[in-house]
């Protein structure tokens, strides 16, 4: 059978995710890609490309990916096409989505359109692929074990320094290569090797540097309801959330931005008050969890003060809706 994977690119659960499918489906063709119109337009072009040459019946399985509403008749439009090819979706998630979205999907287990959704917060993507396709899997389920670790940072267990791995690979030209590389090394078992060691060591240096940097350009801000929000200008070779941990415990901050030069956002709490994807809808492109979301400015990225007005009023704005 014909089979397509589309993950999420940034992080460990949108990797293990599409490795657990590509264990049960392992002819499977892997693309990734991230939120935002543009990505979403990018790579519907490549399923459409797919579907057509392949002239047969297939299956899509798009995992840990969230749909809002900027997208919603682009993926209409797919799902149709897929659906006059003769080929079914199953769309694995565990992010807050529209109730617009919701209605894409067949209510009857036996559609040609499967939502495995899971929003109680209890849950990654890479649980959910591995209860819906390979249950009693061994591999697949330490593999969905260890995507937990990672994605709700905790450390009830070792995890290999993927994520930071994962962001070096970001900032290579041949990123899908390595990532689609990486799935196919974990879908087999191997989490790590001298390869990704020697990778790593080159990441780590260039991290540190990135970091020294980064503290040097932190800007604090007291919101009136005593929220303590940072703003730190970030490079390509840091994680968000692992960082978050270090500037958390320096500074017993409430919410730290990460800003890009391109103007996107990385948002972190550490305050429960707080909700970053309620944040998150306040920007463009915005989406996430309760506690690690992102999204992009309208501000220009270079006037720093005009975007602590634009960040300050969406951590408000966040807070009436609660």
């Amino acid at each position: 059978m014909n089979v397509i994977i589309v993950s999420h690119e940034s992080d460990v659960d949108g990797v293990f995710s599409a490795s657990i499918v590509l264990m049960r489906y392992p002819q499977a063709k892997i693309l990734f890609t991230s939120y935002g119109k543009v990505n979403f337009d990018k790579i519907s072009q490549l399923i459409y490309k797919e579907i057509i040459e392949k002239a047969s019946p297939g299956l899509l399985v798009v995992c840990d990916l969230g749909l809002n509403k900027e997208i919603l008749l682009l993926m209409s439009e797919l799902f149709e096409f897929a659906r006059s090819n003769k080929w079914s979706i199953i769309w694995i998630d565990h992010h807050p989505w529209p109730l617009e979205a919701l209605e894409l999907f067949d209510k009857e287990p036996e559609g040609d359109r499967r939502l495995i959704l899971d929003t109680s917060g209890n849950k990654c993507a890479s649980e959910l692929a591995y209860e819906f396709f390979l249950e009693n899997n061994v591999r697949a389920k330490h593999l969905a074990m260890l995507a937990h670790t990672s994605d709700f940072l905790i450390k009830d267990q070792f995890m290999p320094p993927l994520p930071e791995l994962i962001i070096y690979y970001k900032t290579l030209p041949n990123f899908y290569t390595r990532l689609i590389y990486l799935s196919l090394k974990i879908s087999n078992g191997m989490l790590w090797d001298t390869e990704m060691q020697e990778e790593y060591r080159i990441f780590s240096r260039l991290r540190d540097i990135s970091k020294a940097e980064a503290w040097s350009k932190l800007k604090q801000v007291n919101l009136d309801d005593d929220i303590k929000m940072f703003l730190i200008p970030t490079s390509p070779y840091i994680q968000s959330s692992l960082f978050s941990e270090e500037v958390f415990q320096k500074t017993d901050g409430d919410i730290i931005f990460f800003l890009t030069s391109d103007g996107k956002v990385s948002i972190r709490r550490n305050n429960p008050k707080l909700r970053c994807n309620d944040i998150a809808a306040e920007l463009l492109e915005g989406g996430g969890h309760k506690y690690a979301a992102g999204g992009k400015i309208r501000s220009d990225p270079l006037n720093i003060p005009e975007v602590i007005i634009e960040l300050r009023n969406a951590v408000k704005n966040s807070l009436k809706i609660q």
